[in-house]
């Protein structure tokens, strides 16, 4: 009994220590992040730098110059950090579904950087994905200098709830956010440190950055009887934002790779192209807090609503895709609330309660979990941020019924959708992927009957009897595998040689090929055992047996139920 709690207690200790480690670094780290990015918009907006004048119309063009220089920063650090693809929340994710290919702490910090340069220089990006991405990065990196049972997964989670909490101000949406989005499943282990981690960085944020707060959401909470009917009828419409925006980021970066073009080119073409937008529609510039604020208290008419729905959804998708790298859950809100503003404009003019408030918030929660895939974590951001259950019970509404939609015209977040562009299907579950990670190359059997091309078929049958096994397989000189002889084949060849007996094609395995590979290969199988060749050259390694198949893919599945138990 002493010795239980003793190790309890020292658990204990580790689970404050590293919970609250990571989530004091992130409150710091996120808050700095913010008001840097806000320092630089306020520069920006409050220091007009160049004007030209055409016709009768002058035109401030500090918004290009400083996109300019942000694309040139952003293509310094793309090159000194030798990065080839920015990296953000999938990676993060992919990372806590397996431990086979660790997260890339390198580009983790360069992308996080280049976010933070794209955003402050007035790329149309967000804030919070990046933060999320260097919230797991941090992490990994405590992991490698603190040790303790905790697993990688369980790091990485405790820096994205702290993320989120100190991006939002909300602890618990943190915790359901970790749990729902990034590690996709909840375990004892995992969600005692992600807790610590999410408060200690609330409270943290809240101690030293008082104002940290910068949504502005103080409406009474709506009514229900009305709302909650018009959410569902408006969910097509709020689905359909969603899924415009996600496919143009996927289709602006499936262009950007099919262009041909040089890297630095469509970064400096994203940057002018935002700049020159940025002229005449400066509120999609930056993060675009402000201005969600606004459209929240109905500062914006139907017309100048929709311009800021689609020029948004253009400009960020040309950032994103083209390399001036940012988050997307900033304009998936700032989407949201436009989305939900022409709605709820449109619904009082047909002579409905004016319901904007609600309407925009409920939208903005609906379009952000679609982006993310997160819709509790989503309903319980809006919870935290308006102290309202009435606000969080219409968000609930609208997200679950344009999920509906999304999920059967799109099919699953963003960032699964990223994944799968790049040949990552979470949907087959944490089990398919550690069985496709896993190759032949520890299960290579050498308990084999070998045969040359010259032996008999009465040699080849005194060999099997030795090893009491039907099957032989026949090498030739040069280490190549000739076929596979059954112990039928060998009673018909008799004193002839085996060569002209053997099957030449038989089923065989790679030594690279995945479990999963080896199981499918498998199932159309009868026999022993099966053949491993070396994929290039087919140069005979050994063999193995359904049943050890078999205890390999136990295994395999054995360790990942257990991980997601604990």
């Amino acid at each position: 009994m002493q010795q239980k709690i003793k190790d309890a207690g020292i658990e204990l200790l580790i689970v404050f220590g590293i919970g609250g480690l990571i989530g004091s670094l992130m409150a710091w780290t996120s808050n700095t992040y913010v008001s840097g990015v806000q320092f630089f918009t306020i520069f920006r907006e409050q220091n007009p730098l160049f004007q030209i004048s055409l016709g009768e119309s002058d035109f401030e063009l500090t918004s290009l110059i400083f996109l300019w220089v942000a694309a040139l920063l952003v293509i310094l650090i793309r090159r000194v950090f030798s990065v080839t693809r920015w990296h953000g929340p999938a990676d993060s994710i992919y990372s806590a579904q397996q431990s086979k290919e660790p997260l890339d702490i390198k580009h983790g910090i360069a992308s996080t950087l280049a976010a933070f340069t794209s955003a402050a220089g007035g790329g149309s990006v967000g804030q919070y994905g990046p933060l999320v991405h260097f919230g797991a990065t941090i992490g990994i990196v405590i992991k490698r200098y603190v040790s303790s049972r905790l697993s990688h997964e369980v790091y990485l989670g405790c820096g994205v709830a702290a993320a989120i909490s100190a991006g939002f101000g909300a602890p618990i949406a943190g915790i359901v956010f970790a749990h729902e989005a990034v590690l996709r499943h909840f375990s004892v282990r995992a969600i005692a440190p992600i807790s610590v981690a999410s408060v200690t960085a609330s409270a943290v944020s809240q101690a030293f950055f008082p104002s940290s707060n910068v949504f502005e959401i103080t409406a009474t909470p709506p009514d229900l009887v009305t709302l909650i009917p018009l959410l569902v009828i408006a969910s097509p419409l709020i689905a359909g934002a969603a899924i415009l925006y996600m496919e143009s980021l996927r289709r602006s970066t499936a262009y950007a790779k099919k262009s041909g073009y040089s890297a630095e080119r469509l970064i400096l073409t994203a940057a002018t192209l935002c700049g020159i937008v940025g002229i005449w529609v400066p509120e999609i510039l930056g993060l675009g807090i402000g201005t969600i604020n606004d459209m929240i208290n109905g500062m914006y008419g139907i017309p100048g609503l929709l311009i800021l729905l689609f020029v948004k959804i253009a400009m960020t998708a040309l950032c994103v895709g083209f390399g001036l790298f940012g988050g997307v859950f900033s304009p998936a809100l700032f989407i949201g609330v436009a989305a939900g503003g022409v709605i709820a404009q449109a619904t009082t003019m047909a002579g409905i309660p004016d319901l904007s408030v609600a309407v925009s918030i409920a939208a903005m929660a609906a379009v952000a979990a679609n982006v993310i895939g997160a819709p509790v974590a989503a309903v319980l951001i809006v919870l935290e941020l308006t102290q309202s259950y009435g606000f969080a019970v219409a968000a609930l509404m609208s997200v679950m019924a344009s999920m509906l939609l999304t999920h059967r015209l799109f099919g699953a977040s963003f960032f699964d959708r990223q994944l799968m562009d790049r040949g990552i299907n979470l949907a087959h579950g944490r089990e398919a992927i550690a069985l496709a990670q896993n190759t032949l190359k520890g299960h290579v059997n050498d308990d084999y009957v070998s045969l040359s091309e010259t032996n008999t078929g009465h040699e080849a049958l005194e060999k099997m009897r030795e090893k009491q096994q039907t099957e032989a397989y026949v090498i030739s000189g040069n280490g190549c595998l000739a076929g596979k002889l059954s112990i039928h084949q060998a009673i018909e060849a008799e004193s002839k040689s085996v060569f002209n007996f053997l099957d030449t094609q038989p089923i065989l395995l790679h030594l690279d090929d995945p479990l999963s590979t080896a199981m499918h290969v498998v199932s159309d199988f009868v026999g022993e055992s099966l053949p491993i060749i070396d994929r290039n050259d087919r140069r005979f390694l050994g063999v193995i047996t359904e049943g050890d198949l078999f205890k390999a893919v136990i295994t395999v599945q054995s360790d990942v139920r257990s991980s997601e138990r604990e």
